[in-house]
């Protein structure tokens, strides 16, 4: 995967633009720069300037031209070719320098700050591969930071995640990753472990005089408390997951409580058809929005009831998929309706759906409040932690459930020190959970040292995979694929 060619690439977006960088890595990248540079300062050479400098000058293609001329005298006649170069200066720009190992590679690097015209910035790297610098691949400046220690694994998948990252909250958590507080928690965790593992090892050298070097009520305690670390970073990924790709907000209930006329309103367009005709909405139509730098995906679904057609039949099974899908449910009631035993069939759906998955968090949401109020005939507030009387015609008593939506993920991300966001991290982390609970039993059953070290050094591997510590191949070009050229 890896050779030591210097490398280029555009670091910023293709066309035109104020500005545009040229970003160059490798042994030869300031030498070969230095060729196509003229800076405004006579005399000056790259090579002699320090590191984190920049310098201002020009970029200048030596353009060879080659014409044939005669000439005789009066002994003889010959013709000779003369070659001649000319100077085609292709923009002023800012170069500025990286040298081994201070730089983002760890490499010696260049970044070339050119006006942002679509043709200075092809010429310029044209030039460049005529010198004998490729193009990088995907990811290719990052994967040799990451060759030259200057990150781990887990930091430089949160260095793409960082570039995609279109809200607060999933910056928030890129940038968490970044500065390593994942890595600072798997590697504490790896070193306690390894040193269990080495004294369990030390104690079978030594088997046959039955000497104990791991202490076992240590060692128990160490592995609980490692269980708990552990299903905490992976109970968190649910949340972590969930503010990477954003939050899934599902309205449902049944035919004509004013799905539409919330959806429309929360998402600030006229997307989904509204008409007092029970099941207009067939199909799932989706919006979003981003509350308190909170990226949300809001959907609003068929009505769900006995279906009067194959067209509405296929909208609500749509409607019990997106269900499934849904991180929050806003369950509409109509509150105009005084249908005690239909709403008391209603409350038990919503219970089973909560029962089924404790983590999906359900809004109780009764509509058409400017009609009649819902606690006059049953009242539902005690029976759920999140429950409003609102009128969507209106628009009154929106804005506090578009308030509690955000606060609920704000409060989440708020009681957790470490977030996972990566489902590599995540599988990596249960299969090292499996190995230490297998250890635990191994140890609760006095089984043999070997087996319980086994399960203890499979423990290891799965969380040496996060940051990289042990890795393939495979696993560096899947992650590394999935990188911008330029980073």
């Amino acid at each position: 995967m890896f050779d030591d060619d210097t490398i280029v690439a555009l670091a910023t977006p293709t066309g035109s633009s104020a500005i545009s960088v040229i970003r160059i890595s490798g042994k030869k990248s300031i030498s070969t720069v230095e060729t196509i540079f003229s800076s405004v300062h006579y005399g000056k050479k790259l090579e002699n300037q320090s590191t984190h400098t920049i310098h201002l000058g020009y970029i200048v293609d030596n353009i060879d031209d080659k014409s044939d001329s005669s000439s005789s005298s009066s002994s003889s006649s010959s013709s000779s070719s003369s070659s001649s170069s000319r100077r085609n200066y292709l923009d002023q720009v800012l170069v500025s320098i990286f040298k081994s190992p201070f730089s983002y590679t760890g490499e010696n690097m260049i970044e070339i700050s050119c006006h942002g015209s679509y043709y200075i910035q092809q010429n310029i790297l044209q030039l460049l591969i005529r010198k004998g610098i490729r193009l990088a691949r995907p990811g290719e400046f990052t994967f040799r930071a990451f060759l030259n220690k200057k990150m781990d694994l887990s930091q430089a998948e949160a260095i793409a995640d960082l570039i995609l990252s279109d809200n607060q909250a999933s910056h928030e958590l890129s940038f968490q990753q970044i500065k390593g507080a994942l890595t600072s928690t798997i590697k504490n965790l790896r070193k306690k472990l390894l040193d269990f593992y080495s004294l369990l090892e030390l104690e079978l050298d030594f088997s046959e005089e039955n000497v104990i070097f791991a202490k076992r009520s240590d060692l128990f305690s160490f592995l609980k408390d490692l269980e708990e670390t552990l299903k905490d970073l992976i109970e968190s990924f649910s949340l972590g997951n969930s503010i990477k790709k954003g939050i899934y907000v599902v309205i449902i209930g049944e035919p004509n409580v004013g799905k539409s006329t919330l959806f429309n309103y929360v998402i600030k367009e006229s997307r989904s058809i509204i008409s007092n005709i029970e099941g207009t909405t067939r199909d799932s139509i989706e919006g979003e929005l981003i509350l308190n730098g909170i990226h949300f995906h809001f959907v609003d679904t068929a009505g769900i009831r006995d279906p009067k057609d194959t067209i509405e039949r296929m909208g609500v099974r749509k409607t019990m998929e997106k269900i499934q899908e849904a991180q929050v449910l806003l369950y509409l009631l109509d509150s105009s309706k005084n249908d005690r035993k239909k709403q008391k069939k209603i409350l038990k759906k919503i219970q089973i759906i909560h029962e089924n998955n404790p983590l999906k968090k359900i809004l109780v949401i009764a509509n058409k409040s400017d009609l009649s109020s819902f606690k006059d005939f049953y009242n539902l507030k005690s029976k759920f932690s999140y429950f409003f009387e609102i009128s969507a015609k209106n628009n009154h008593g929106i804005k506090e459930i578009l308030y509690t939506l955000s606060q609920l993920f704000i409060e989440k991300l708020k009681e957790k020190n470490i977030i996972v966001t990566q489902n590599r991290h995540y599988e990596a982390l249960k299969k090292s959970l499996k190995e230490v609970l297998l250890a635990h039993d191994a140890l609760s059953k006095k089984v043999p040292e070997d087996l319980v070290s086994i399960h203890i050094k499979e423990a290891l591997h799965h969380l040496g995979k996060i940051t990289g510590e042990i890795t393939n191949e495979e696993v560096l070009k899947n992650i590394f694929s999935k990188f911008c050229i330029g980073k």
